[in-house]
């Protein structure tokens, strides 16, 4: 955070006293020999990151005290001319000159530039060498895939996913997920569809282009949306679902075992959703409780959660050539469940923004688009499309997490990609051991209250009990006289009601 005080500078250094180095939104500079050279590049990264502090005048060796002389005057002017003049944009700081142990230090406080700014490099190193990011207590150089996500971010457009696939043709497409994407498109617009044919539709939407011969092919959108195989072209625009039997990746369980299940997710991306949601269910478990009347399945993981996380992690992720090395992982702890693409989110969008109101941007906006049309089966038998595009995904998660009693998702986004997490779901009252039996007594009457007459296997089903075990209460509730018995005591058809 930023200092602006005399008692936050005491207290920003002292954070770093007791952990021995400078922090990621500080830095320390003695600068008792003049303006250090390495100061620009500081304020690059700062700008570049989430904005910090640099604090000259005082030494990190001998225990973090206060230098000796330190030209604070020159240091001032020394400063305010490097954020003017040294890097590019110029960046406005907040200069001031506080105290430390009695003796004056100059603090500066580097905001964070907006998207369309970033990056901020160091001019006489240019853009690809001078641009720097804040890592941990030092700055480092930005890679050139960081760079070109940052340029992404500035241009605003990403034309990535409208790229021609030079050596697709059009019978790579899936001929019931195009006509289903052609009938659906059509009668779902209100605009000059109709007067269109097939191909000018698709070339319209951006899911064919032509190539430098006039001949139309796939873009990677219309590919990795409606293809038979987009892997094909593309072997790791895939998903990766791994499931770890420990909480850390190359922990191993009892057995010797690393991971207890894995599966590489290939096809078009309505394929790769359902089956990816499909992976995690059968690896986690569907309790079922007795909650009112009758049972109810209670997964670790809300399905549709991961549904929408999948989904999201496809549309949203990095299609550059620089990322189309990397899948989407979907990865199963015993203690969470993480989805990872790779990109960081896009445009002016924010991790704070993220399900609020008019918090949506598309990086992928072919792709997007063609996919509110392309139908799909959902992992329950529902049919619908893939995407609403509508800005629903988080508020749908949030609302499932909430109705499951879980968190909300744990969310990190940087240049590289987009992390979420849903810590494992706490066991309920309801599934312990020490649930009592006259919580199942109380649902198995109310459900037998919402009937005429009941059987054992009715109950037991509602319930999510054995029959065996449901006659044992039932049992007890005819003996105390709450419920009775019609017909014969080994008879198949006995039923029960209230008395």
């Amino acid at each position: 955070m930023p200092i602006f005080a005399d008692e936050e500078l005491a207290y920003a250094i002292e954070q770093m006293r007791a952990a021995g180095t400078d922090l990621a939104e500080y830095e320390i500079k003695a600068a008792a020999g003049g303006f250090p050279k390495s100061s620009a590049e500081t304020l690059s990264a700062f700008a570049n990151t989430c904005g910090g502090t640099m604090i000259f005048g005082v030494a990190e060796s001998g225990g973090f005290h206060a230098a000796d002389g330190v030209d604070i005057k020159g240091l001032q002017q020394s400063c305010a001319q490097a954020a003017r003049d040294l890097i590019y944009p110029a960046i406005a700081v907040d200069i001031r000159v506080l105290k430390y142990e009695s003796r004056p230090v100059l603090v500066v406080n580097v905001p964070e530039l907006s998207v369309r700014q970033k990056p901020c490099y160091v001019k006489k190193l240019g853009q690809m060498n001078g641009s720097f990011i804040r890592t941990g207590d030092g700055d480092h150089k930005m890679t050139l895939y960081e760079i070109d996500r940052f340029m992404e971010n500035q241009n605003r457009i990403a034309r990535n996913d409208s790229a021609v696939v030079p050596d697709a043709t059009l019978a790579d497409f899936d001929e019931v997920l195009l006509k289903g994407w052609l009938a659906h498109t059509r009668s779902s617009s209100f605009d000059r569809t109709s007067d269109m044919d097939d191909e000018e539709l698709m070339a319209n939407r951006r899911v064919i282009s032509y190539d430098e011969n006039g001949v139309p092919r796939p873009t990677l959108a219309g590919l990795l949306a409606m293809g038979s195989y987009p892997q094909k072209y593309f072997p790791r625009l895939n998903v990766v679902f791994t499931c770890y039997p420990m909480s850390m990746k190359g922990e191993v369980d009892a057995s010797g075992s690393r991971f207890s299940d894995a599966l590489n997710i290939d096809g078009p991306i309505p394929e790769m959703v359902v089956n990816a949601v499909k992976a995690v269910s059968r690896n986690i478990r569907h309790g079922a409780i007795v909650k009112g009347a009758l049972r109810e399945d209670v997964p670790d993981y809300p399905l549709p959660v991961v549904r929408e996380a999948v989904a999201n992690a496809l549309m949203h992720r990095d299609y550059s050539v620089e990322g189309q090395g990397t899948p989407v992982m979907v990865d199963l702890y015993a203690d969470r469940l993480e989805v990872y693409n790779p990109g960081g989110l896009f445009g002016t969008l924010t991790v704070e923004r993220l399900g609020t109101r008019g918090a949506t941007a598309s990086r992928n906006q072919f792709i997007a688009r063609i996919l509110e049309d392309v139908p799909y089966t959902d992992f329950d038998g529902r049919e619908g499309h893939v995407v609403e595009n509508r800005g629903s995904g988080y508020p749908t998660i949030n609302g499932e997490l909430e109705r499951a009693l879980l968190d909300k998702p744990i969310v990190r986004s940087n240049l590289d990609g987009f992390g979420f997490v849903v810590r494992h779901r706490r066991m309920t009252r309801e599934e312990g051991a020490g649930y009592a039996k006259a919580n199942v007594e109380e649902a198995i009457l109310t459900f037998i209250a919402s009937r005429e007459s009941v059987s054992s296997s009715e109950v037991a089903k509602a319930a999510g009990l054995s029959v065996k075990t449901t006659r044992a209460y039932i049992k007890r509730l005819v003996d105390d006289g709450t419920v009775e018995a019609i017909g014969t005591r080994n008879s198949p058809k006995r039923r029960y009601r209230l008395t």
